[in-house]
C-alpha cells in the first residue's frame, strides 16, 4: 500500500517529519470533526487480518549492509512497539527468509524536502508481499521513545488503522475512511503532541477485531470489512510441508 506519494499530500509528525503510509488526502482536506481513536478503510473496503494470522517477515540484507544498521536495532524497536499495543495485537510475527509476507527495509539515505523528512512507511492488511521501511532520520533520533512511538504508529497501519485525520467524507470511493471507537484527541494514529499510545487505542483495536472475527461486525456504516490471510498462508510449498 505504499508507493509513489504526491509530495503535496505528505503528513507530518512533530519536528516536521513525515509518515507516508497509504494516505491520499492532506490534513487540510480532513473534515472538521472530533478526532477518534481509530479510523479504518481503504480501497472501498476495510482490510483487517483473518483470525489466526501469522505474519512472516525477513530483513532486506542488502539494505542493512548499505545502511550500516543491525537486525538487533530494528527488532528492539519493533518488539518495544508491539509491547505498546499489548494484548490488542491481532496477529503473530515470526522470521522466515523463504516465505515472507513483509520485509524490513532500512534506507541508506533520508528522503527529505523543504517540508521535512520521511521517518517510515508501512502497509495495510492484504495478501501480497509488502515492506516496512525505516529511514535514518528515525533511527538517528536520540530519543528512543520517539523511535518506538513511530514504529508503534506504523504497526497501527499494519493492523489496518489509518491516520485519525483520514477523510470521512467520500473524497473518491477508494479512499473513504470510517470511524470506529471512542472520541479521543490523543491517539497513536495522530501526529505531534497528540501522537501517544493510550488505553483507548488498545481497547478499540481489540474490540474491532473481536467483533469482526465473531461476525458481529461485517461493515462500518456502508463500508464492508474484508478479512485477509497473508501471502504465506497461500504458499503451496509451505502448505505441502504442513500437510495442508
Amino acid at each position: 500500500m505504499t508507493g509513489n506519494i504526491d509530495e503535496s499530500k505528505n503528513h507530518y509528525f512533530g519536528k516536521r517529519r513525515l509518515c507516508v503510509t497509504g494516505e491520499r488526502a492532506s490534513e487540510d482536506d480532513a473534515p472538521k470533526v472530533d478526532p477518534v481513536a481509530l479510523r479504518v478503510g481503504t480501497n472501498g473496503f476495510i482490510p483487517l487480518w483473518a483470525p489466526g494470522t501469522v505474519l512472516h517477515y525477513r530483513f532486506n540484507e542488502r539494505s542493512l549492509r548499505r545502511s550500516g544498521r543491525s537486525k538487533e536495532q530494528i527488532l528492539m524497536l519493533f518488539n518495544k512497539a508491539l509491547s505498546q499495543w499489548g494484548d490488542a495485537v491481532p496477529v503473530m510475527f515470526t522470521e522466515n527468509r523463504i516465505t515472507w509476507d513483509f520485509e524490513f527495509v532500512v534506507r541508506q539515505h533520508d528522503d527529505c524536502d523543504s517540508n521535512g523528512c520521511v521517518l517510515a512507511s508501512a502497509f495495510f492488511p492484504g495478501g501480497g508481499q509488502q515492506q516496512l521501511v525505516v529511514y535514518p532520520k528515525m533511527l538517528d533520533d536520540p530519543d528512543v521513545d520517539e523511535q518506538v512511538e513511530t514504529m508503534a504508529h506504523e504497526l497501527g497501519h499494519v493492523f489496518g488503522l489509518r491516520h485519525w485525520f483520514a477523510p470521512c467524507e467520500d473524497m473518491g470511493r477508494n479512499w473513504r475512511a470510517e470511524l470506529f471507537g471512542t472520541n479521543n484527541p490523543f491517539t497513536i494514529m495522530n501526529y505531534d503532541d497528540e501522537c501517544v499510545m493510550t488505553d483507548i487505542d488498545r481497547k478499540d483495536l481489540k474490540l474491532l477485531y473481536e467483533m469482526a472475527w465473531s461476525g458481529a461486525l461485517t461493515k462500518i456504516n456502508s463500508t464492508p470489512i474484508v478479512l485477509f490471510k497473508p501471502f504465506s498462508a497461500h504458499d503451496p510449498l509451505r502448505n505441502k510441508v504442513n500437510g495442508l
